[in-house]
This record gives structure tokens, sequence and C-alpha cells, in this order.
């Protein structure tokens, strides 16, 4: 929290202080505050610490990095007074102490046990010590901790390496990953579990979607749940043991018989399988809560066709009239290749569950704290941002404006990635610039070096960029469609000028379809650009500045052109904002994604239908029929399309909205409606609950003091408060 030291003129001026705190081989620091006897930080620290970690507070000088060692109580004096005090605040979450007791007598067993096996082999740079009670412990000089575990050899497929700094690391070949942290069988063994455990949770909750029989519940969802506990997630297979049960008279909760071919089965730990005896496969998934079946394919194939499997196991059909084969089902019409049905299914919902998938099944527990000031908001942000290990970023954001009582359930952290977005992407930082004169999408620009940290500030933005994406949050501007296809890695071709700037495009055109023989236009491979007041030339091929363009080599020419025209002296920004944004997630998860697809998903949608919101809104205390909800409309409807957004983002923290529009809004735990709810008296303002997307509307006896109330919400309103 802070400190506070009585001053002392033999020690000169006030020092510049910061506190650093050491716990198990691991520090956190704070800030530096400047020449002060009492500095006050008041930063928060997240510490994954065990029963027996120490932390160790230490004040520091940061400029001759020396450890400033002030006790805090004068040693010898006879008063006994006072140097300074030193304020910390702990919080943890609730531990169970016998669990913890346990776990000190099942480690002081194992360690008993260590000493008799002292005799085998520790591995490289590792060494057994005693401490003062006798216990062994063993130090790790390769990395400089010490654990009470004793340490076993790295699993298969991992291997030990060293970075450039001499720290060392750990790669595991299996997933192509790296961490700090030695791995053990013990703890891959656990966080293996978990993974399981978690990908069953979400797969289920993805099945129970589907869910659409009357009657089913109950016994039917318990049977459903207790299948998808299994530890891998596979079904076993149909020679398994257990009990069966045939399809044709079994009924669970309502459902009905299962369909012709399908058999229920209880493997020996107890859990219902479900077995296809069609194309002899198993699932958990009773068939009957799936929703998938179709009953034109549960009927037989025409006389003379057969069903048969290619070598890779697809699914072909053999017409013997006619002697041929195909992939069309001849009972539904429908192509059963799978490149045929994944072309049908890759729209874009699918790709957006993909990716949500993905972002769920590397979630982490826990949350991260960033605490802002409205005023100094883009510096706040990008000292926090770049200070947090970056995958700690996928943990749940807990935004706090300074100064403000708001608890964030989502709405606070929608707000800040729209505030922050805005103030990132202003042109007068230098960083970006509009496209064209009449093109508002935002391009890096080439002059972004007279900011002397620039790289640092792209590798910041590539890491807010990808919080957003994976935190299902949009921004207020959106970059350029090529923009987006760089980061994709997609190829660049003439059709992207025309999106940035027409008239440029109108140019190359016009060379393509002249013939430059007839007009010698006097062109070469190289251009003229302009940086900072300074004249530049840049040879779009080696020796380019004395290659004439001609007929033959002018659409190479475009083509260098069009390259050129988006990478010229932006190639390190661009690196440095993609590894930020690979540093928080991979580019992998977006292989599904194209160019405007990308930029729905980050942007969302600017167009504001009322119909649609109105059809998505539901009302607490108020009904549809209630003078104040009519007036509230008409009100809607008289706006602009700018007022409009404001009022949209005073109730949920963002004048962007979701493909599927209003009824797709997210509010704090999944999909939430827009809501009005009666609250107040007639003589207080409207307010809103971003996080829940909710606007309180107080029963106004006309519609002129309801328009007068509501506008001064939307256009005065700033901060968060606690109710």
């Amino acid at each position: 929290n802070s400190a506070k030291f009585v001053p002392n003129v033999a020690r000169g001026a006030p020092p510049d202080l910061l506190c650093e705190v050491a716990f198990d081989g691991n520090t956190k620091r704070t800030e530096t505050r400047k020449k002060t006897w009492k500095p006050a930080w008041n930063e928060d620290f997240n510490l994954l610490v065990t029963a027996r970690s120490k932390l160790d507070f230490k004040l520091m000088k940061p400029i001759r990095n020396k450890k400033l060692t002030i006790p805090l109580a004068a040693e010898g004096r006879p008063d006994g007074q006072r140097l300074g005090e030193l304020l910390v605040t702990l919080t943890c979450d609730q531990v169970n102490m016998s669990a913890i007791q346990q776990q000190s007598q099942q480690s002081t067993g194992a360690a008993t046990g260590d000493s008799n096996n002292s005799g085998e082999d520790l591995p490289p740079g590792w060494e057994m010590r005693r401490d003062a009670r006798g216990r062994p412990y063993y130090v790790d000089h390769n990395t400089r901790t010490t654990t009470w575990e004793r340490p076993s050899p790295l699993p298969p497929g991992w291997e030990r390496r060293t970075d450039p700094n001499g720290r060392t690391y750990y790669v595991d070949h299996n997933t192509r990953t790296t961490t700090w942290q030695r791995p053990s069988t013990n703890l891959l063994q656990a966080q293996q579990n978990f993974h399981d455990w978690r990908n069953a949770q979400n797969f289920q909750d993805f099945a129970n979607r589907f869910i659409n029989m009357p009657g089913a519940g109950g016994a039917g969802n318990a049977e459903a749940g207790s299948g998808s506990e299994t530890g891998n997630g596979t079904a076993p297979t149909a020679g398994t043991g257990g009990s069966s049960t045939t399809g044709s008279g079994s009924e669970d909760g309502g459902l009905g018989p299962l369909p012709e071919g399908w058999e229920k089965r209880i493997d020996p730990q107890g859990r219902a399988y479900f077995v296809n005896h069609r194309n002899r496969t198993t699932q958990w998934e009773d068939p009957r809560r799936l929703g998938n079946l179709k009953p034109d394919e549960e009927r037989p194939l025409p006389e003379g066709w057969e069903i048969r499997y290619t070598r890779e196991g697809l699914k072909y059909f053999v017409d013997h009239n006619t002697r041929s084969t195909t992939f069309t089902d001849p009972r539904t019409g429908i192509n059963v290749h799978p490149s045929a049905k994944m072309q049908y299914e890759r729209h874009f919902q699918w790709k957006l569950g993909q990716f949500r998938y993905h972002c769920q099944s590397n979630a982490l527990q826990g949350h991260v704290k960033i605490q802002v000031s409205r005023q100094n908001l883009m510096e706040d942000s990008f000292h926090q941002i770049m200070r947090i290990d970056p995958v700690d970023l996928r943990k749940r954001l807990y935004i706090q404006f300074k100064g403000e009582e708001g608890l964030d359930y989502g709405g606070l952290a929608r707000e800040w990635f729209f505030h922050l977005s805005h103030e990132l992407m202003n042109p007068m930082y230098c960083l970006f610039e509009y496209a064209s004169n009449n093109n508002y999408s935002l391009q890096i620009n080439p002059g972004s070096s007279i900011n002397p940290d620039h790289l640092q500030y792209f590798r910041f933005i590539g890491r807010f960029i990808a919080m957003a994406l994976y935190h299902g949050k949009f921004i207020d501007n959106g970059f350029t469609l090529p923009f987006y296809k760089m980061m994709l890695n997609k190829p660049l071709n003439l059709k992207d000028i025309e999106t940035v700037d027409n008239s440029y495009y109108n140019s190359l055109l016009s060379i393509r379809d002249s013939d430059l023989e007839e007009c010698d236009l006097g062109m070469y491979f190289s251009v003229d650009y302009e940086v900072l007041g300074e004249i530049r030339e840049h040879e779009l091929k080696p020796g380019g500045r004395d290659i004439p363009v001609n007929n033959d080599n002018k659409e190479e020419y475009i083509q260098l052109i069009v390259e050129w025209r988006f990478r010229r002296g932006v190639q390190e920004q661009m690196n440095a904002f993609l590894n930020g944004f690979k540093e928080v997630i991979p580019l992998e998860w977006l292989r599904y994604f194209d160019e405007r697809e990308l930029e729905l998903m980050l942007c969302g949608m600017q167009e504001i239908d009322v119909d649609d919101w109105e059809r998505s809104t539901i009302y607490r205390h108020y009904n549809r029929s209630s003078k104040q909800v009519q007036w509230l409309w008409r009100f809607i409807r008289e706006l602009d399309n700018e007022k409009r957004t404001r009022l949209l983002q005073f109730v949920t923290g963002t004048c962007r909205l979701p493909v599927g529009g209003f009824a797709e809004l997210i509010g704090s735990n999944g999909p939430q409606k827009f809501c009005v709810e009666k609250c107040g008296k007639e003589t207080s303002l409207p307010r809103s609950h971003t996080c829940f997307n909710r606007l309180d509307l107080p029963p106004y006896k006309s519609y002129e003091q309801l328009k007068e109330k509501l506008l001064y919400a939307i256009e005065e309103t700033e901060g968060f408060t606690q109710e």
C-alpha cells in the first residue's frame, strides 16, 4: 500500500523508492515513486504461494540497483523511536487448514522416504541438503530454487534448455509449448485430468443445446451427465463388458425407444453408452437427445444401391443398376463427402464456435486485475498489460477505474476496451494513420519511428487486440481489410487497393489495361515516397531503377506495387504487433476466418435496427403496453444514429453489436438480452447496469420528462458507482 519515513536531513534529499516482494524464488516490484519520504503505491499483485511460502518485502532504490535497508525501529535507542512504517494488505482465498496439515504430513512422510532412496541419482544440477531439523530438501542449481519434493527425470517428450540469459526452461515436444516450471509426472497427470474433465464438460454443454424432445429431463439428464465424466472423453468399444439393453424396448425419461440399430449398454463403472450397430461405433451421447437423426437416412436404400466405405473410412454409395459410385445419398440428395459437409458448415457462426471452443479449452482459473485512471488511460494500461505475464491475460478480466466504485461483471471491461481502443488508434499519436482522405479505416503509420518506443507500443497493441478477441469484446475503430489479410498471412492483390484508395486503384487499373508500347509512361520498377518531409526512393526489385515497365512485365509491376503499398516502412511494426498478439493467442486459432469475418468479430456491427432492438428487449415491472415503454421506443426512433449508439453504450458499455443483433447481446454469465426495468422515482435520472444490459427507467409522468432525463443521462454520464 504505502510506506512512511521520518525525514532525516543527514540522509540528504528524499530518495526514489520502490517496494519488492520476494517469494519462492520469484519477485514482484512496484513502480518507482520519485523523491518522497511517504511513497504510496496502492498496487495489487496476485501471488501463487503455498503454506510454506515466505513473503519478504524490501524497499529499494532503483537507480543504483542497491538494496535499501531501513529498520522500522532504531535498535539500541532507549526511546525506541520509529524511523518509519510499511503498510501491506494481504488477502487470500479461504484455505482448508485440515487439508494443508494432511498434505504437510504426507510431505514429511515423502521426505522420509526420500532419505531412504538417497542412493538414486538426481537429475543433473540437483543436490540434496538437510535443514536445521534434519529434513531433506533439494536444490536446483540450474534455476537457483529449492523444493521439498525429490526431483524425478523429465517425462517423455520433454527437454531442458537454457535461453541466452542463462535461464532454464523446458520444452514439451508433444504439444510444442514451453514453460519455466519443471514438469513432473504427477503435475502433468493432474493437468491432463483437469483438461479432459473441462473438455468433457464443454462438449456436454454443447450437446445439451440440441435437447428438444418433450419430456426430456430428470433421469435422462443425469444419465447424459454421467456419460461425460469419463477421464478421456472416449466411449468404450462395443466389446466392453457390462449390461446392455436392446434398442427396441428401451425408454428413458419419456424419450421413447432407441432408433433401429442402436443399443444402450453399461460399462463396468456403471456409465451408460450407446452402440450404433449400423456403422459399428459407440458414443456417450443418447442419440434421441442430440436431435440429429434424419428420418430419410433411416429408410432403406433404393433397389440396386449399396453403402460401402473407402480405406480411409469415408462412406460412398454404389449404384449397381448403372455401375457407378457417388458420395450423394440417393435417399436425401445430400453430398456426404467431408469436404462438401465442411464447405457447408464453415459459415461464420460455425467458425466463431470453433474459435470460442479454443478459448474455453485454454482458459485459466482466477482473474487478472487492471486498475487504470480515465485521465491517463493509455499509459496506465500500457504499463500494466506489459508487466503481466501474457498467458495470464487469458484469465477473467477485472477492470477498475481509479476513484470509482463500480464492480466489473463484464460492463467495465467492455467500456475499457472501447475507450482504450479509441485512444490507441488516435492518429495524433503517430502510431496509425487513416487509409486515405475519404477512408477512416486505420493502417500503420510508416513514420511511427518518430516515437523511439513505437515497437513496444505495437507489441502492446497486439496483446490488446488479442485480448479483445479472446474475451469477446469490441473495439471502437477497425483496421483496413489488407491489414487483416496480413494478420492472417494471406496474399494481397489489386482489389485490396480498391478498398483503401480508389483513385490509386484506378491508376493501377489504367496501367494494366493500357498498351504501354504506344504510350511511353516512363515508369520503372522503383517508386518515390515521402517520410516526415524526406523524399526516398525504393526499388521494387533489385536494380529496379533501371528496369522499364512494359506490356510483358506490367502484371509483375502491379503486384509489386500492391505489396509495397501495404508493407512500405511498416514491416517492423507489423512484426512487433504480431509478436504481441501471439503472446496471448496463437494465430492458428484464426485460420478459418477471412479478413471480413475477422473485422466483424473484432468490431461488431454498427447499424442499429430499432425493430430488432424492440423485438429482443425484455421488461421487468413493465410490459410492452406500458406508456413509459411506448414513450421509450418513440424516443429511440426519433434519435439520430449517433445518439442511438450513445444510448446503447450507456446501457451495455459498447456501441457495437455482435453478429445476430440484439438477440446475441452478452452479459456477465452469457447471453443477456436488453432489459428495461421499472426502478426509482419520477424525479430520478435513468441508471444503467452495463454488466447485465439493463436500463433502470423511472415511471415518468410525461414523454417530455422521459426525453429530457434520458438525453441528460446519455450525454453527461461518466464513470461507475456501486449499488
